[in-house]
């Protein structure tokens, strides 16, 4: 069991339902016994904007921090969008669990006529960093039938993410997270 608390960052762009994951996995890790403080941080206010949720989790009281996750203390990084993976580098380490859709979104493909900019995915290959390359939108679409629910299946990789990091007696499981995505986010879709 590791006794430090653990630095969680959940990043996309605004519509990729961010803000509801982060709701829900705080719901989670409370009815877990887990306490943990949650930052958001929205960009732009607006679609495709920045958006991201900063976790501090431990097994037991946390003492009150300040907002942000210093650099190089990033413990585990769940990116909805390649290009905001490239953003929140700076605060991994070596030892950083990254999780990381496949797939950059339109907007982020082609910013400028001039130079085209190299692909997020490769930036990140060329990094001694351990990446779990995933498929969340392609997933969700072939289950659910809409690519908004690819924030669902970045939320199942998270409790992976944090059993390997925590390793506890009892691990994170899907059923709690299950009930608790789907009583608090409506619209969400059950797979099929």
């Amino acid at each position: 069991m590791v006794s430090k608390p653990i630095n969680l960052l959940i990043a996309g762009i605004g519509g990729q339902g961010i803000n509801s994951l982060a709701n829900v996995l705080t719901d989670y890790l409370l009815a877990s016994d887990y306490p943990c403080q949650l930052t958001l941080h929205k960009g732009g206010a607006q679609s495709l904007g920045s958006v991201s949720a900063e976790f501090r989790i431990s097994q037991k009281t946390l003492p009150t921090l300040a907002q942000g996750i210093p650099p190089a203390q990033l413990d585990i990084l769940i990116a909805l969008e390649p290009w905001e993976a490239l953003r929140h580098l700076p605060l991994a380490h070596l030892n950083t669990q990254f999780w990381i859709e496949t797939q950059a979104q339109a907007l982020f493909v082609e910013r400028s006529d001039l130079i085209p900019p190299s692909s997020p995915q490769q930036q990140l290959k060329t990094l001694p960093l351990s990446i779990h390359w995933q498929r969340y939108q392609h997933t969700a679409r072939q289950q659910t039938g809409t690519s908004k629910m690819a924030n669902y299946f970045a939320g199942i990789d998270t409790l992976t993410a944090l059993n390997q990091a925590f390793q506890p007696q009892t691990p994170f499981e899907v059923l709690l997270f299950d009930t608790l995505f789907f009583k608090r986010i409506k619209k969400a879709r059950k797979i099929q």
